[in-house]
């Protein structure tokens, strides 16, 4: 009986094929997402060349958004009243904004300010996000496009209304700022690539994602308000890094955050640095960093464990300076199991900021090296 005989050669299987296309599939995106090269926008047509037939792009209602409550408002309408000078006004006696085009009105029974998103805005936001954004987080934002299922960590489920790395305080929703920012920055180390697109196309693609909030949660849930990336001050230790890193290291295992990232000195140092007995123990496998199973993040009802990095091995997502490191230390990760630290000084978040960026500019893409410096670890040297 003749068989057909496989072709010689190495196949790829499967799952690792479609790694390796997802990102090779985003790049084609990405080019196609930026500006012609005279600096006008893109025919609209030849966009969604790409996306599935049978997808509507045509949003045909308005929709009502949050847009402050009244601690953010006294952020967003003084810069709103900047940018469009004449439009808005402060009336003095009833303590609230007017915007004469009514895009944002104030509701005296919630006691905060709506934004009403034009069918227009979403129309446009939805047909960027279904030709550039719907291959990873799925045409209806749930986190499960077609290229999801060979992604670690898996895209963001938009229903949800939880953002990692905004670096706003998790008492807030993150501004349009915020997301803006988190979008033209992208995530390091995932198929989150920076996006270089004009602001305003990005601006509707952000107010689309906003429609995808439930009812009575994210930006249709009047007890919400927002927040601006928080702020660290300027760096205390400039001049002093050396000093700075040494006193992180300190300060990482002093507050144990070991506890979930790896542990980066001997047991011995630890309770030495702790005014601990030396015996001491720690938790299993202190030198590998900890999987994080009850995070708040879902892909189709189903919760995504989270590895917490190890700064010698991974990349951070946003923490390409000490000071993107210092904002996500004082912000924390809402929903990842990273806590807060708002109630530290900023010398303190800027010396841990520093010392971990430390550990990644000395030891990542350098396996040697970091083979060498986690064996004298583990030995307790």
């Amino acid at each position: 009986m003749l068989r057909h005989r496989r072709p010689r050669g190495r196949l790829l299987p499967l799952a690792v094929a479609v790694i390796l296309a997802a990102p090779l599939a985003t790049a084609g995106s990405l080019s196609a997402f930026v500006d012609d090269e005279d600096g006008g926008e893109l025919d609209p047509a030849k966009r969604h060349l790409r996306a599935p037939h049978d997808v509507s792009f045509e949003i045909t209602d308005d929709d009502r958004l949050l847009a402050a409550g009244e601690d953010w408002a006294e952020v967003l309408f003084p810069r709103l009243d900047a940018e469009f000078p004449g439009r808005f006004s402060f009336d003095d006696d009833a303590e609230v904004w007017s915007d004469n085009r009514g895009e944002y009105v104030w509701d005296d029974d919630e006691e905060v300010y709506w934004q009403n998103v034009s069918a227009e805005t979403l129309t446009r936001g939805r047909q960027d996000y279904v030709q550039f954004c719907a291959s990873c987080h799925g045409l209806d934002g749930d986190g499960y496009g077609r290229s999801a299922q060979a992604l670690r960590p898996p895209p963001r489920d938009f229903s949800q209304g939880l953002f990692k790395f905004t670096k706003v305080s998790p008492d807030y929703l993150p501004s349009d700022d915020a997301l803006v920012h988190l979008i033209q920055e992208g995530l390091d180390g995932t198929p989150m690539f920076p996006w270089d697109v004009a602001e305003p196309r990005l601006r509707d693609v952000v107010q689309y994602i906003k429609s995808m909030s439930p009812e009575d949660e994210g930006w249709r849930d009047s007890t919400n308000d927002f927040g601006d990336p928080i702020d660290v001050g300027e760096d205390p230790w400039v001049g002093d890094i050396p000093a700075a890193v040494a006193e992180g290291e300190r300060l990482y295992h002093a507050n144990g955050c070991y506890n979930c990232h790896p542990g980066y000195l001997g047991a011995v140092a630890i309770n030495a640095i702790q005014d601990k007995p030396a015996d001491t123990a720690f938790r299993e496998n202190i030198t590998i960093p900890k999987r994080v199973e009850d995070s708040s993040y879902e892909v189709l009802g189903e919760s995504v464990d989270i590895m917490v990095p190890d700064f010698t091995w991974h990349t951070m997502r946003r923490g390409r300076t000490p000071q993107d490191v210092a904002r996500t230390i004082k912000a924390g990760i809402q929903g990842a199991g990273m806590p807060t630290w708002e109630t530290f000084p900023d010398k303190t978040i800027w010396a841990i900021a520093h010392y971990v960026r430390h550990l990644t500019d000395e030891y990542h893409g350098q396996p040697a090296k970091r083979a060498a410096f986690m064996a004298d670890v583990r030995a307790g040297h």
